[in-house]
């Protein structure tokens, strides 16, 4: 069975920081751990009634819970935590940045993956297109590309080249952090 991949809990918190509010049918929030054990709230509640709170271990984003979340503005202990396709979408659509994967075959015959990333600004209308008529409405959907290509740098220990990643999905993460902090102020 092909499973979602889910953005890591460092991308998570950056998506937040930078403004994203989609709807994720996964988040991330504290786990809630005894001996080293994820514990439900009744299991939770039950220890700190016998007096053996000190007992749980509270940790920040270490769990990936399964329900619809929203990022706010509060600074709660939850985290909307897209698909690695989720995120690469909200990039597109909201900041017109592009993440592009390739495959590639490295040394040995090793199938491994680069990562690009490519900007856009919005066209803005010239005196020409004025002149034959255009209005800002013909030509809000056209981009102009600002930059191209950028190569993410991989830090991989298995390719040595160190110029592609062990997997899509590495690759993926890779190219939207960069974009998270390099990209969006």
């Amino acid at each position: 069975m092909i499973k979602e991949n889910f953005v890591s809990f460092e991308i998570a918190k950056l998506l937040r920081e930078k403004g994203f509010r989609e709807v994720c049918s996964r988040c991330y929030g504290i786990a809630v751990l005894h001996n080293g054990v994820n514990i439900s709230f009744d299991e939770e509640c039950e220890l700190k009634d016998e007096g053996r709170g000190n007992e749980i271990e509270y940790i920040e984003g270490g769990m990936l819970y399964d329900f619809n979340y929203q990022n706010s503005d509060d600074d709660s202990k939850i985290w909307a935590a897209p698909t690695l396709w989720g995120a690469m979408k909200w990039l597109r659509e909201v900041h017109n940045i592009d993440i592009d994967i390739d495959a590639c075959c490295g040394m040995l015959g090793i199938r491994c993956y680069a990562a690009y990333v490519s900007t856009y600004k919005p066209y803005k209308l010239t005196d020409i297109d004025k002149e034959f008529g255009l209005t800002e409405d013909d030509v809000k959907h056209r981009l102009v590309q600002s930059k191209r290509n950028t190569r993410i740098p991989s830090k991989s220990e298995i390719i040595p080249a160190h110029e592609y990643f062990d997997s899509y999905e590495e690759a993926c993460e890779a190219a939207i952090k960069y974009c998270l902090i390099n990209l969006l102020k």
